[in-house]
């Protein structure tokens, strides 16, 4: 089967999300930096304890991470990706929901959706926006 696995940047603050993500959802990451990169030699000094690349990943999801190519990629973080979370309860679904949305900004508080569903947006400090939906039974 076919999978998709998000690859976010965040422009210089991989291992602080990182750390952020393992707080709230549990899990961990396999972290690279740039001077352990098979271009560390050509990697500029300021940038060399900066993430070349992680892999994040617990029991309900998996993304992978990066610092480069930051500057000149030019990308605003958040503005072309939401990750959509299915939550297994309503509970968890408040709990991520509060954690993701403090530092950030929530978008939609939680609520009972048109769709029947319970239903939170938050878009968090690092810039990444979270849809998360439980599906009432």
């Amino acid at each position: 089967m076919a999978q998709l696995t998000p690859y976010i940047n965040f422009a210089g603050k991989t291992a602080e999300a990182l750390e952020f993500y393992e707080a709230i959802f549990g899990g961990e990451a396999d972290v690279q930096l740039a001077k352990e990169g098979p271009n560390a030699a050509n990697t500029p000094a300021d940038k060399l304890d900066q993430v070349f690349h992680s892999y994040y990943h617990n029991d309900h999801f998996a993304f992978m991470a990066s610092d480069m190519m930051s500057d000149e990629a030019g990308r605003d973080v958040g503005n072309v990706l939401s990750l959509v979370l299915d939550c297994d309860s309503a509970e968890q679904l408040r709990d991520w929901f509060d954690k993701l949305a403090d530092g950030g900004k929530v978008v939609w508080p939680v609520r009972d959706s048109e769709w029947g569903s319970m239903f939170a947006q938050a878009t968090d400090k690092f810039g990444i926006t979270w849809l998360l939906n439980y599906a009432k039974q």
